[in-house]
């Protein structure tokens, strides 16, 4: 199941806008009191935002997950060069259309999935090991053939580590906007109260705890702050 958020702003926008509807709450914290709202409340909004916008962004799992992919493909490029050096000099010793040769049943590794690719090595190095004496001919060794196996073990882990990094990143983003979610359900109730208090009496107040505010208005406002102080 995807899941959305409730709003249609960026998540540091609503971080940033609950800055502001804290701001707004510390302003004007005895008429919330007046309807029930005290310190307890203004703790909760101020701990949901700093968990906002401290949660680590989307590109940060991406990030990892691209590191994982790249790792992952650096060993399988050195396992295809390894098979595809072993091929060349199986066909040296036994020839192309031998029976030998095409019990390694040698194909295009760049065709195959990770995971077939991972399989297909170690058929290769069952293959491989009973007919060492032949293929030390051609200067392969047992050296080589565990090679092969140690690099295939590499690569069964590497995909492992990509589909985890994968799937964290997943994980992260359903908690991100589960997160978010809560953070701009909080801000809507103290929007509401907000309105209350200040409809017909304050114009600016009241335009303080307008949730679909202008983004570029708050930053001006920010800045204005800055400015000040």
């Amino acid at each position: 199941m995807k899941i959305t958020t409730n709003f249609n702003f960026s998540i540091p926008e609503l971080a940033q806008r609950a800055d502001k509807i804290l701001r707004s709450f510390d302003r004007d914290s005895e008429h919330f009191a007046g309807y029930g709202y005290d310190g307890a409340m203004r703790d909760k909004l101020g701990i949901i935002t700093t968990q906002v916008k401290d949660f680590p962004s989307d590109d940060y799992y991406e990030g990892n997950q691209k590191i994982k992919t790249n790792e992952k493909r650096k060993v399988r490029d050195e396992l295809e060069a390894d098979i595809n050096d072993l091929r060349n000099r199986t066909r040296l010793v036994y020839g192309a259309k031998s029976m030998e040769y095409g019990l390694f049943k040698f194909s295009s590794t760049t065709e195959m999935s990770d995971n077939d690719l991972v399989q297909y090595a170690l058929h290769v190095v069952h293959i491989a090991n009973p007919r060492l004496e032949d293929l030390k001919k051609r200067q392969v060794t047992q050296e080589n053939i565990n090679t092969i196996m140690t690099k295939r073990n590499l690569l069964d882990s590497a995909i492992d580590e990509q589909a985890g990094a994968v799937s964290l990143r997943k994980e992260k983003t359903v908690q991100r906007k589960h997160l978010a979610n809560d953070l701009y359900k909080l801000i809507s109730e103290v929007c509401e109260v907000g309105k209350m208090i200040w409809k017909g009496k304050n114009e600016a107040f009241y335009a303080d705890y307008v949730i679909y505010g202008s983004a570029k208005a708050m930053a001006e406002e920010v800045e204005e702050e800055i400015t000040e102080d």
